[in-house]
């Protein structure tokens, strides 16, 4: 059970988290969880220990309700005080923001004039009027980290300024882009905001039903896709500059890690950015002969990002995107090793293997998310398939060209020009991907407990072969490569 231990820790975790927020147990949870611990290192028992991960989830996860005394003041509250503690986004027509006041310990998410400019740290007096949000599912999304209704702020007076950090720098950054990107027209400058910044505010709603229903929605959540094309060109500038293989992690995890601030601390981009940190810490590591190259494993990294995404903020077990970016993730790691072995695959031409491969990706990462998206979305989008062998290269095209034309969007001199190629790579791929979505069968509708039962039935698959793995291959200390399950 060597390389079943960590997944299912961070599975646990994540199940105990979910059954947590349904039926909680409060301090009894984590008394079981202890039980189990001491059990687990009794009698060396792996599973034990994933039943222990279980109840600690449960014993974390605490019901999203707000305090009774507040369900009657909030709602005719006309004026508050509180302190900024996210980056802001621009919408279509305001500037979102979270606040957390200062008399009622809670935060609201608050919307402003367009124009406003708030940072972090902030402490600001609104004025204006409480909103719930609708609908419920949304409310309860926001509820689970803390926001327990909304603010429509008519007049925002800031009262004192920010004492500076790493989110008001990431702000401020962030911002200076926003500006740059803000000389180009309407629809290039949302794509681009959505594709550089997770900025995906500034679409119109029926741009952002145009990419689900293209399937291709994932290229708008900054993840391990943008991480990784902004990796590859860091790793082929510094090949450039002769810097050694191993030595180019030093230079590129910090970058990461400015990129995940900038935008915005989202999960997926966490994940990417553990992923890649255990990455470079291994191949340090083996540089110097202190671990077996045998030893990388993806599967792992994953399950660590996972566990440590699940313990700094809980309420992730509950999110779609977590769960989106996670499963899509997984489904690559486990399934892809058997194409990239395949001998068809050794026999295609350069370009059809090119093509061949980012098809296989797609299908892999399709095939881990689908309970999640039959769940979310309630339908299925089967021209992702067809769309994202053509659009993830293209994407890749803009987010260099936008990386590139930032500094001459800046410079009046040559704004004019760097618009509109921005603007001739941009148009025609909101077209697609509208006229994509307008197909026949672009969307196929699934049942409600098809998530269940197709997540049911992928666990099932994967204890099978974690069993064969533990009972039919050699165990010790790893007297060979072992295999990513199912491979």
């Amino acid at each position: 059970m060597g390389r079943a231990l960590l997944p299912g820790m961070a599975a646990a975790l994540g199940f105990g988290l979910v059954f947590g927020q349904i039926f909680p147990l409060g301090p009894r949870a984590l008394v079981i969880a202890a039980f189990f611990l001491i059990l687990a290192a009794w009698r060396k028992f792996v599973p034990f220990l994933w039943i222990a991960a279980f109840f600690l989830g449960m014993a974390t996860m605490r019901p999203a309700s707000l305090p009774g005394n507040l369900e009657f003041q909030l709602p005719v509250l006309q004026k508050c005080t509180g302190t900024v503690v996210d980056l802001p986004e621009p919408t279509e027509k305001k500037l979102s923001f979270t606040v957390e006041l200062e008399n009622f310990g809670v935060r609201l998410l608050a919307y402003g004039p367009q124009d406003l400019s708030v940072s972090p740290g902030q402490r600001v007096r609104l004025s204006g009027r409480y909103g719930v949000p609708e609908p419920e599912g949304w409310r309860e999304y926001l509820a689970r980290r803390g926001i327990h209704g909304l603010f429509w702020a008519e007049r925002v007076e800031i009262l004192s300024e920010s004492h500076g950090g790493l989110l008001f720098w990431a702000a401020c950054a962030r911002e200076t882009l926003r500006t740059f990107l803000s000389r180009l027209p309407e629809r290039p400058k949302a794509l681009l905001s959505a594709l550089l910044l997770g900025s995906r505010g500034l679409l119109s709603q029926e741009e952002k039903e145009a990419f689900q229903k293209a399937g291709v929605a994932h290229l708008l959540a900054l993840s391990g896709l943008h991480v990784g094309i902004l990796v590859t060109g860091g790793w082929f500038l510094l090949g450039l500059l002769r810097v050694p293989k191993p030595w180019r992690y030093p230079f590129l995890i910090p970058i990461v890690g400015l990129y995940v601030l900038i935008g915005g601390l989202r999960v997926s981009l966490l994940r990417a950015a553990i992923m890649f940190g255990v990455l470079g810490v291994f191949w340090l590591l083996w540089e110097r002969g202190w671990v077996a190259r045998a030893w990388l494993d993806p599967l792992q990294g994953l399950s660590f990002a996972a566990f440590l995404v699940l313990l700094i903020w809980p309420w992730s077990a509950l999110d779609a995107a977590f769960q989106l970016s996670f499963s899509a993730t997984a489904g690559i790691i486990l399934l892809l090793p058997g194409w990239t072995r395949a001998k068809f695959r050794l026999s295609l031409p350069r370009f059809l293997r090119y093509v061949a491969d980012i098809s296989a990706v797609t299908i892999c990462a399709q095939i881990g998310v689908l309970p999640f998206l039959g769940s979310t979305f309630g339908y299925l989008a089967p021209y992702g398939l067809l769309a994202n062998p053509v659009l993830i290269p293209w994407t890749t095209v803009l987010l260099w060209a936008g990386i590139i034309g930032l500094p001459f969007l800046a410079l009046p001199q040559t704004q004019a020009l760097a618009g509109r190629i921005l603007a001739a790579l941009s148009e025609p791929y909101l077209w697609l991907v509208e006229n994509l979505g307008k197909l026949p069968s672009a969307v196929l509708p699934v049942g409600e407990k098809f998530g269940l039962w197709y997540l049911l039935a992928l666990l099932f698959v994967l204890i099978l072969r974690a069993s064969q793995e533990e009972f039919l291959e050699p165990l010790g200390p790893w007297p060979k490569p072992r295999r990513a399950w199912p491979g």
